[in-house]
């Protein structure tokens, strides 16, 4: 952490085979509150892999992840989050697949986490018919997931998602399915959410999309 400041992720020497095809070997890049940093290679060079050890659904073989975290007491603190389940850590994911709820409707889906949390319900529902509103889907509260468009279904995934304002957001090609005034709409949206609150999403995009995306959104590329 020498000469380092005001960073929320540092990843430290992190490596990840599967089987005997190694992903990634001895990662090392920090991410400073605030920032917007996209990871930028070819399809399996280990984007995902290593977003989906930061999120805890992989663990590194070698290296560790260390994170800002907000203890019990209320004091923040920098933790190595080896072994700390996805739903515990201070960040939420938006994956290729959507991963909605099929029992839940759009508006149950986007307030589930909330509801975990114990969040009031009058401010579940302030919360939640706010991020309706940004993704243009206040009229499909009540449907039923499955009966929509694949773009639809992501944008419920990303209001999902930003509804539990998280310090950190990975995304994972999080806006490859929406059109083009939606996209510019939810990157304005996360640049004010950084401003408004200091959340700090970490962002990944495939080639596709690079570059409109990183002329409006990016400040660092990792290669």
């Amino acid at each position: 952490m020498s000469g380092k400041e005001n960073i929320i992720i540092d990843i430290e020497h992190l490596s990840k085979s599967f089987g005997d095809k190694q992903v990634l070997k001895d990662i090392s890049l920090y991410i400073r509150k605030g920032e917007f940093v996209t990871l930028l290679g070819p399809s399996g060079c280990g984007k995902t892999t290593l977003l989906r050890m930061i999120a805890g659904f992989l663990q590194p073989d070698e290296g560790k992840i260390m994170m800002e975290w907000d203890n019990r007491g209320g004091k923040t603190e920098f933790r190595d989050v080896a072994g700390i389940p996805p739903h515990q850590r201070p960040l939420n994911t938006v994956f290729q697949r959507y991963a909605l709820f099929p029992h839940l409707d759009v508006y149950d889906n986007i307030a589930f986490g909330l509801k975990l949390k114990g969040v009031p319900k009058d401010e579940i529902d302030i919360r939640v018919r706010k991020v309706l509103k940004l993704v243009s889907m206040s009229d499909y509260e009540d449907r039923d997931v499955d009966s929509l468009s694949g773009g639809q279904q992501q944008r419920v995934a990303i209001a999902r998602a930003i509804v539990n304002q998280p310090k950190v957001l990975l995304l994972d090609e999080p806006l490859a399915a929406l059109d083009l005034k939606m996209r510019q709409d939810m990157q304005t949206e996360r640049h004010h959410s950084r401003d408004e609150r200091g959340k700090d999403p970490a962002d990944r995009y495939p080639y596709g999309h690079l570059q409109r995306t990183c002329q409006l959104l990016r400040r660092r590329l990792h290669r």
